[in-house]
């Protein structure tokens, strides 16, 4: 498992909104939240090579695309910690660590929280999710 892998469980681990069948791979995951709709969660840059700032999410419908999508920077929900906007530094892709603030658990509840608010305006409500664990 990789850091963003093992990053990405922390954060949607117990998620209640994301289908029992969520995969993940690298810096991405992708769950049904509807007959024929996804959400690909996946950390991305702000322009700063190998900072990863934030969250992107993609609302893609199977046959015909994106239908939406929405930008989730760490700074915007949690704050500027220890003097820098949070993030995730890759030096030289074997050193992957957050950089000087390591988020705390009410930290990524809020992260979670701020990304099924926006998921749930999409997900299908007679779905099933089911959700055990990642």
């Amino acid at each position: 498992m990789t850091v963003y892998e093992h990053e990405l469980m922390k954060i949607f681990g117990d998620s209640e909104l994301l289908s029992a069948d969520t995969v993940s791979s690298g810096k991405t995951m992708i769950s049904k939240i509807g007959a024929d709709l996804r959400a690909k969660i996946q950390f991305v840059t702000s322009g700063h090579a190998n900072h990863y700032d934030s969250l992107k999410v993609s609302i893609i419908k199977r046959n015909e695309g994106v239908v939406d999508e929405q930008r989730f920077k760490f700074s915007d929900i949690i704050g500027i910690r220890d003097g820098v906007a949070p993030y995730i530094w890759e030096y030289n892709a074997t050193d992957i660590k957050w950089y000087r603030y390591h988020p705390t658990g009410i930290d990524y509840e809020d992260i979670q929280g701020a990304v099924e608010g926006y998921v749930s305006m999409f997900a299908d409500e007679t779905m099933d999710m089911g959700r055990q664990s990642m």
